[in-house]
């Protein structure tokens, strides 16, 4: 593992709020970019996923700035704006300014603000997670694996099925977390066994399985009345298709479906053909292996669970084996393998058990029964 570097006041901020919604029982990523056409806008300072019920799904995101000087004001319009931009349904900002001022803008705006006081009180509860790595470490281990291959291949794939995760949570998010953690699964079954890049290679695969998780978690919200029979045909046709619908439900191929009748020489036929042929290719997808095992865990919180457990393991000081999972998390990933048509064993057998850690959740540093400062009543009076 990388040498611990200690990180600079608004990146140790970031990672006490980080810690401290993780403790609260919300899904917390950091550094999640915002990119529009492939374009990167910005990076969301902290992003939030909440599952409150059954039905209904939360994302929120966090604005954090621990600067001598604090302009509250000028965030408070920033993380607005992107609040609406990304079709959020909350916007927070971390700022260490007290003024009141700031706390009646907060309000006007519909904006939570964690004032200099909260963020005092926070930080004398949640002191710094000593057997996790930060955020800032974890993308360094990417970064430091790239460099050493002269590609961006690794913090590429990470950083992908982050963005997908601002850009379109549901099936499109899953699909292209999907993709990553395969290539993070192939890296570390290649890799020697127990090396440092086998050990990388597993945060990612955690990391990525974790996002597949929440993304499928988000998507059947949609369709959680359904039958399991149901769901898993949706799960199908979202897999392979990337919409519940399948094929035919998908605008751009109804429109060249559409074009291709009217213009195409003996166009109907032709059409039919062109039709046939992308079912054909969808069939190699072997999606039945995955939709299958999902649909059947995917009543109650069984997805979000795993989702934190993997995630929560990625980012352990001493990454777990695969073996040290829980039952469930290796059935999970294992149904992964299975659809990437990769051996189980190679991953097994990529980190040996070396110490047991609970893979259920970040450990909270948090009194027992102490309430969330997001959840208490902000005096913006």
């Amino acid at each position: 593992m990388a040498d611990k570097k200690a990180p600079d006041k608004g990146a140790a901020l970031e990672e006490i709020l980080k810690f401290h919604f993780w403790n609260n029982g919300y899904f917390a990523v950091r550094g999640v970019p915002f990119r529009i056409e492939q374009d990167d806008i910005t990076d969301i300072d902290i992003w939030l996923y909440e599952r409150p019920v059954a039905t209904a799904r939360r994302k929120l995101i966090v604005d954090a700035k621990n600067k001598k000087v604090p302009r509250a004001a000028e965030r408070l319009v920033w993380a607005r704006g992107l609040q609406v931009a990304l079709n959020a349904d909350g916007a927070i900002v971390a700022s260490t300014d007290k003024r009141h001022s700031s706390k009646r803008l907060a309000k006007l705006l519909g904006v939570t603000l964690l004032d200099g006081d909260k963020l005092q009180r926070l930080s004398a509860v949640s002191p710094p997670q000593k057997n996790h790595i930060s955020s800032d470490e974890f993308d360094e281990l990417f970064k430091a694996a790239d460099a050493e291959r002269r590609t961006a291949f690794w913090k590429t794939a990470i950083l992908d099925a982050r963005a997908a995760l601002l850009a379109a949570l549901g099936i499109h998010s899953a699909n292209i977390a999907l993709r990553s953690a395969a290539f993070f699964a192939e890296q570390a079954a290649l890799a020697s066994p127990n090396s440092h890049n086998a050990r990388v290679a597993l945060r990612g695969f955690y990391s990525c399985a974790a996002y597949v998780g929440l993304s499928l978690d988000h998507y059947l919200a949609e369709h959680s009345l359904l039958s399991a029979q149901d769901r898993q045909q949706v799960l199908n046709n979202g897999l392979k298709f990337g919409h519940p619908e399948g094929f035919s439900a998908i605008p751009a191929y109804r429109t060249a479906l559409a074009l291709i009748r009217q213009f195409g020489p003996n166009g109907n036929s032709l059409a039919r053909e062109f039709e046939l042929n992308i079912k054909a290719q969808a069939q190699t997808v072997s999606a039945e292996i995955l939709s299958e095992y999902v649909s059947r865990i995917a009543t109650g919180d069984t997805l979000y669970i795993l989702a934190r457990e993997l995630e929560n393991s990625a980012y352990l000081a001493d990454v777990p084996s695969f073996d040290t999972l829980s039952s469930e998390g290796k059935s999970f990933l294992g149904v992964m393998l299975d659809f990437f048509s990769l051996p189980r064993e190679n991953l097994a057998q990529s980190v040996s058990p070396r110490n047991s850690h609970p893979t259920n959740g970040l450990s909270s540093n948090l009194p027992v029964g102490s309430p969330s400062l997001f959840d208490q009543e902000q005096e913006n009076e």
